[in-house]
């Protein structure tokens, strides 16, 4: 990709808010090229998991763009990961790389967002044992992630308010079409264009079988990636060979509703920053705080 290598735009989160449809729609659209995977842990200081150093960045641009190796010339290239909205040395480096680039921020109600995200992290993910309780007061990132204003007064103090782009969850649920328009818009490519399956819900909870199997896969896709072959990965899940070894490998969740000591506790915590989001935005967050 030459000297010249930039992204025209990046997700900064939120997990479990809405990234995976995303980026599938972002991937699905002919303009535009997502990176495989679809976070690559670049720009953050930090990892989104009991707070590990990324050694990522410090690998330079010529391991990122390996990332990117199957994109098309023309194609706008951007990637999503959850971390970078927490970070403030990867809104410092995103800036940095490409000041006119365009930012995406998943937002979804905080209680939903991190009972979702805990319960994908202990069930599916296997690295989360924690009770909920535990979990929430020793990792700030459950709750940093939630925490949507304050992820936005970030990335003002480098880009303007124009760059910043919000998806509300509820917009995902009940008018993707409306929301893929403005999207597409957004980064100036083709709005009228639908991928299939626009409205089909993403990343849906799961309980994973063997998590060693679930290793191995991101192992092999890493290995892929390094030596330039990250179109083999793509090819290989267009084709659907990941979700066959995902549904092999996992079952669906069965719903549980949050222990309601927890709901209120969470709710305490971010009722600020809802406040503040909701004057920001002009939109109704009241039901958050129920």
């Amino acid at each position: 990709m030459g000297d010249s290598f930039k992204l025209d735009f990046i997700g900064i989160g939120a997990s479990k808010a809405g990234t995976t449809w995303l980026g599938h729609m972002l991937d699905a659209h002919p303009q535009i090229c997502v990176s495989e995977p679809r976070e690559v842990e670049f720009f953050n200081e930090i990892l989104q998991f009991r707070e590990k150093v990324s050694p990522n960045y410090s690998k330079g641009f010529n391991w990122y763009r390996k990332f990117f190796n199957h994109c098309k010339p023309g194609q706008l290239k951007g990637e999503i990961t959850p971390r970078y909205g927490m970070d403030p040395i990867a809104a410092k480096r995103i800036r940095e790389h490409n000041p006119q680039i365009k930012i995406f921020l998943c937002m979804r109600s905080p209680v939903d967002r991190i009972w979702s995200h805990y319960r994908f992290a202990s069930s599916f993910e296997k690295k989360e044992d924690r009770v909920l309780e535990m979990a929430i007061r020793e990792e700030p990132m459950y709750m940093r992630m939630s925490q949507y204003f304050k992820t936005i007064s970030l990335y003002l103090e480098y880009f303007s308010k124009d760059q910043i782009f919000l998806v509300w969850f509820e917009d995902i649920q009940q008018k993707p079409d409306l929301l893929l328009k403005d999207i597409y818009t957004f980064l100036g490519v083709d709005p009228a264009f639908r991928p299939p399956h626009s409205d089909k819900a993403s990343n849906a909870a799961r309980i994973s079988r063997f998590r060693k199997l679930q290793r191995t896969i991101r192992r092999f896709k890493t290995f892929m990636v390094s030596v330039g072959l990250s179109g083999v990965v793509k090819n290989l899940k267009k084709a659907g060979l990941g979700e066959i070894i995902m549904r092999a490998n996992s079952r669906p969740l069965h719903k549980a509703a949050i222990q309601a000591e927890m709901k209120e506790y969470i709710i305490d915590q971010v009722r600020d920053d809802v406040i503040q989001l909701s004057a920001y935005t002009g939109k109704d967050l009241s039901h958050w705080l129920k």
